[in-house]
């Protein structure tokens, strides 16, 4: 059964605010939103992410089929709206909701490999072990990485425990 464009959007916009509120959680950032559309010139659909001081560009996807090819480039186009070199596409996991922070950082992120593999090049072994453990090559050439968005949330934070405090997070 297909959904409609309506329920489609409605969902988009779910798996946005949940996305955003549950980086806004892990790294412990007001700051962290949803963005608004601006057409040709988007931004990507979470703002205020950073890593080492560049914008991380944030395309959440919703979809049925992975699309890892048009997605990565839909959030390669936005990065460059905005000078990111880190664009990044968190994909709506299959059969897992949203209820809960855990079940949050259960759902996918992926980017390039060469774009992970700088962002790792900033971090220690321990945080390279914890955000690479479970990674799979995807796409066509095999090209894209993919993590869950916990260990993308534990790259952005440097490895750092994630979430207000360190005792009660989900580190």
């Amino acid at each position: 059964m297909t959904r409609s464009r309506r329920t489609a959007r409605t969902n988009g916009t779910r798996f946005e605010t949940a996305m955003a509120g549950y980086l806004r959680w892990a790294l412990d950032d007001r700051r962290i939103q949803r963005l608004r559309l601006h057409g040709a010139k988007d931004l990507g659909d979470i703002g205020n992410v950073f890593f080492f001081g560049e914008p991380v560009t944030i395309e959440c996807k919703w979809t049925s089929a992975p699309n890892i090819g048009p997605h990565m480039r839909e959030a390669d186009r936005e990065a460059g709206n905005q000078d990111s070199p880190y664009p990044w596409v968190l994909q709506k996991a299959a059969g897992v909701g949203l209820s809960t922070i855990r079940r949050q950082g259960m759902q996918l992120a992926y980017t390039y490999t060469d774009v992970l593999e700088q962002m790792l090049g900033h971090v220690d072994i321990r945080t390279i072990d914890r955000v690479t453990e479970g990674s799979q090559a995807v796409g066509r050439n095999k090209d894209v990485t993919m993590i869950t968005v916990h260990q993308f949330a534990l790259l952005c934070n440097y490895g750092q425990p994630l979430g207000p405090d360190a005792d009660g997070g989900e580190s």
